[in-house]
């Protein structure tokens, strides 16, 4: 089994208009060389095995996964900017646990136990959280060991689980030392390499970076906050897309 990352970007229906007859997958090339190279055939991962859908049948799929998400419950935790995505989006049926400030010890005590018993075979978890403790690299392995274990109970239910990256500083300020976009991407390449295949890990870092705007250089305006709201959705519509499916996008 392979870790899904996912970091592709765009509105979610480009999906179609990015897939194009000439693409040759990483599959299809090991194909071309199985008389020449037995060993590379045989090291072929199994999201390089993935079909590669014809733009109908990647549509409808898509169509399918977005209609069954919609009778589907999300639920958020996060800090900060997660309460600032809940009031920027409003009130969207899902279930959100935030607090402003807060970090490892408040999810792990608090924002999780407060909403756990919600959640099922129904549910989608995402965790948003980090950016108050990417200043200590001894919070990185508590993330990943802690999130490694919930998200084997939560799995067992039959929830899926997604981690999404700390997004980026718009600009570094004294008002909050220690935090750097530099830092951030040592944060987040640790939860990549730590996290285990029962997490998806969601990429909005580099397709927002430049992209946001804020006043205080780490909380993001309404309207940024719109655009993480639906990269995650989209995302974890690509993720299922991909995996229940079977196919390469």
């Amino acid at each position: 089994m392979y870790k899904r990352v996912l970091r592709s970007a765009g509105v979610y229906v480009l999906l179609v208009a990015m897939l194009v007859p000439c693409k040759v997958t990483n599959a299809e090339e090991a194909t071309y060389n199985v008389e020449t190279n037995v060993d590379t055939v045989a090291e072929v991962s199994a999201e390089a095995q993935a079909v590669v859908p014809t733009e109908e049948e990647l549509q409808a799929a898509v169509t399918a996964v977005t209609n069954e998400q919609a009778t589907r419950q999300l639920v958020f935790i996060g800090d900060s900017r997660t309460v600032g995505m809940n009031n920027a989006v409003g009130n969207d049926g899902n279930l959100w646990s935030a607090k402003v400030g807060m970090g490892y010890s408040w999810m792990k005590n608090t924002g999780v136990p407060a909403v756990e018993s919600n959640i099922n075979a129904n549910s989608d978890v995402v965790i948003l959280m980090g950016v108050n403790d990417v200043r200590s690299t001894s919070y990185t392995s508590k993330y990943i060991s802690y999130l490694n274990e919930k998200a084997a109970t939560w799995k067992s239910l039959g929830a899926n689980v997604y981690y999404v990256s700390v997004n980026p500083m718009v600009f570094e300020t004294s008002s909050y030392p220690g935090i750097s976009n530099s830092i951030i991407e040592a944060w987040n390449t640790a939860m990549i390499q730590g996290l285990s295949e029962d997490i998806t890990y969601i990429d909005t870092y580099s397709q927002v970076l430049g992209q946001l705007s804020s006043r205080d250089g780490i909380h993001y305006s309404n309207s940024s906050y719109r655009t993480i709201y639906a990269l995650v959705q989209q995302e974890i519509i690509q993720d299922k897309v991909a995996k229940e499916y079977n196919y390469a996008i």
